[in-house]
């Protein structure tokens, strides 16, 4: 699997069709090649275009290709406005690939709704404003027997990650 993304802005001067336009000419030229390596090409929710669920839908299902799929991430989906369970649960059939990201209230607060994407979480899984919804989200994939991979995303000490997997691991046990 690869993941890929569509940058932080909207592209100046094009209209949402216009740029759907260009971004299937892109796949058009990718999938061939994903196609023949057997490498899944996943889409993550990170910029205005991936966090925009009608555009997305629209592109999966242009293509309905078993090589072009989702990369789900609670945290760029939370921090974009949306109900990351919702969102989740729109894009269920094409998720392969999830990434685990909370949100601080410092970084709520300032620019939820405004921004699209954010490199980790400067808080451990668990510990943010997105705790619940990362537990609904992984009750929902366990309920509906997804089987993909996933990956945890905060800001690497020592003890961020051993209470991201303490977090993670009550969750899988059904804590």
């Amino acid at each position: 699997m690869v993941d890929t993304v569509d940058g932080a802005f909207e592209i100046p001067g094009f209209s949402l069709d216009e740029v759907f336009r260009i971004t299937c000419d892109n796949y058009r030229q990718c999938l061939p090649w994903a196609e023949d390596y057997n490498v899944i090409i996943n889409v993550e929710t990170h910029g205005p275009y991936t966090s925009n669920q009608e555009f997305m839908l629209r592109l999966f299902e242009h293509f309905d290709s078993p090589y072009l799929r989702f990369n789900f991430d609670t945290g760029n989906t939370f921090i974009s406005g949306k109900d990351p369970l919702e969102f989740c649960k729109t894009f269920r059939k094409y998720l392969t690939h999830c990434h685990i990201k909370d949100v601080s209230p410092a970084l709520a607060a300032a620019v939820r709704g405004e921004e699209t994407g954010i490199g980790s979480s400067e808080v451990p899984v668990g510990g943010g404003v997105n705790a619940d919804n990362i537990r609904a989200v992984i009750r929902y994939l366990q309920e509906t027997h997804w089987d993909g991979a996933v990956s945890i995303e905060c800001s690497g000490t020592d003890e961020n990650t051993r209470q991201s997997l303490d977090f993670m691991r009550s969750i899988v046990a059904g804590g």
